[in-house]
């Protein structure tokens, strides 16, 4: 199973700013030895060897996964990060028999969806979406956002074969060797989390969601849905103070992430859908605060978090 970030922002995009971009290029030379600095072949091994964080982007585009297994090519929500992804698709997969693209929606806030108007598979007829989602009515929030009024090509007008599946809560789904299964989470409008099985790898993918209570009866449920997960992609927009005072905003910290990862046995915890707000350094010191919480707390766990970042491949 092959898993890929295409948007890993929450809420709206964030592309960086210039005064982000300057601060970046002054942290980095001041960290990189004169011998190197004038030396081009040596400066690009160096950059190769640095991480997205200080001579890169997190990603300003916002929530979109591709999990690739059995030969198929699954999609989890539609941010605008679909955007590149489609694009990839088109160069890299597209064929005259048509590509068959299964679609699955955590929820329709607008930065799941924005995406879709812009993914260029949508327009080859002999393409095939499978649409997915636990909410109602996909087909219809999807033709308000393209309602001419707010987008100048309608969803009628993208030729691909299109297909809407409405999935029941906390249900099953089989396509070929892979098992998909679905969670309520706690959202304003609702969202569901998604469990993907497949031979003996298991990926679960659980943004935008809020954990208001923590003890053990009523957060038992989430966590034998993250039970044995080779990754659980965990939303982590606030810090838990923030979370606190967020009360029913719909979103957790990268803290209750860890605690639940260790308790379900995770071995990657990847904290995802980032603060608008934040830039690439703020964020990157959520990564390492709870890296020393998991050392601190549970010393023995052998768990494994890191940041989702844009263009990020996790093979399991």
């Amino acid at each position: 199973m092959k898993i890929k970030f295409w948007g890993v922002r929450g809420s709206i995009p964030t592309p960086l700013n210039t005064d982000q971009i300057r601060d970046k290029f002054l942290k980095l030379i001041a960290h990189i030895p004169d011998p190197i600095l004038h030396d081009t072949n040596k400066l690009e091994n160096y950059l190769k060897q640095t991480t997205p964080v200080e001579a890169g982007v997190i990603g300003g585009n916002t929530s979109c996964i591709e999990v690739r297994a059995d030969n198929k090519i699954l999609i989890f929500d539609m941010g605008s990060g679909i955007k590149a992804l489609g694009n990839y698709l088109v160069k890299n997969d597209q064929n005259k028999q048509g590509l068959e693209i299964h679609i699955f929606l955590s929820h329709t806030h607008w930065d799941h969806i924005i995406g879709f108007p812009f993914f260029t598979p949508a327009f080859f007829p002999n393409n095939h979406l499978y649409f997915y989602s636990a909410h109602p009515n996909l087909k219809e929030r999807l033709e308000i956002q393209q309602d001419f009024r707010f987008f100048p090509v309608a969803l009628e007008h993208m030729p691909a074969a299109k297909e809407f599946i409405q999935l029941q809560h906390n249900s099953t789904l089989k396509l070929g060797a892979i098992k998909i299964s679905n969670i309520p989470l706690y959202h304003p409008g609702g969202s569901f989390g998604y469990r993907v099985e497949c031979e003996g790898k298991k990926f679960v993918y659980a943004t935008d969601s809020e954990y208001k209570n923590l003890d053990r009866d009523s957060t038992r449920h989430n966590i034998e849905f993250f039970r044995g997960a080779d990754v659980l992609v965990f939303d982590a927009q606030y810090t838990f103070e923030e979370a606190i005072h967020k009360e029913d905003w719909g979103h957790s910290s990268a803290l209750v992430g860890v605690d639940f990862a260790v308790e379900a046995n995770v071995k990657k915890l990847v904290l995802f859908h980032h603060e608008p707000e934040r830039n690439d350094f703020e964020i990157y010191d959520i990564l390492k605060r709870s890296v020393d919480f998991r050392k601190i707390n549970f010393p023995e766990s052998g768990l494994e978090i890191m940041l989702a970042t844009e263009g990020l491949e996790l093979v399991i």
